[in-house]
């Protein structure tokens, strides 16, 4: 089976270097990963890119395809933004997943706080911000 290893913000592919090893002790081979970098996060930002959760997801399932085409359906795994992205993919499009995790689950609950960081980011007007 291919690993498909999305990562999130501020990081880059770089990130899952460590686990690398860790994967191959459980047999599956580098080979078998895939490191996607989502536009503008380690992977150039097209020009008419909308940078929308779901242009985000569209992305991804794009990517998915590709792979699936060729290798059959995968395990996904996202980290940060890369884990929101997953959990859209795994909403909308299981048919391209044997299996999916994502370490932010819990940021789509409706009492979900963000850190002080993303808080700025998402406030209009503050420095860091849109």
């Amino acid at each position: 089976m291919t690993a498909v290893l999305v990562h999130g913000n501020p990081e880059t592919a770089a990130v899952w270097d460590p686990l690398l090893p860790a994967l191959e002790t459980v047999g599956v081979p580098r080979e078998q990963v895939v490191r996607l970098s989502p536009p503008g996060f380690g992977a150039p930002l097209p020009d008419d890119f909308p940078a929308t959760p779901e242009a985000y997801r569209d992305w991804l399932v794009g990517e998915l395809e590709a792979i699936v085409a060729e290798h059959g359906p995968v395990g996904l795994v996202g980290h940060d933004l890369g884990g929101g992205h997953t959990l859209r993919v795994a909403m909308t499009r299981p048919d391209l997943l044997r299996s999916w995790v994502g370490d932010v689950v819990g940021s789509f609950a409706p009492d979900y706080v963000w850190h002080e960081l993303a808080q700025r980011w998402q406030t209009h007007g503050v420095p860091g911000s849109p």
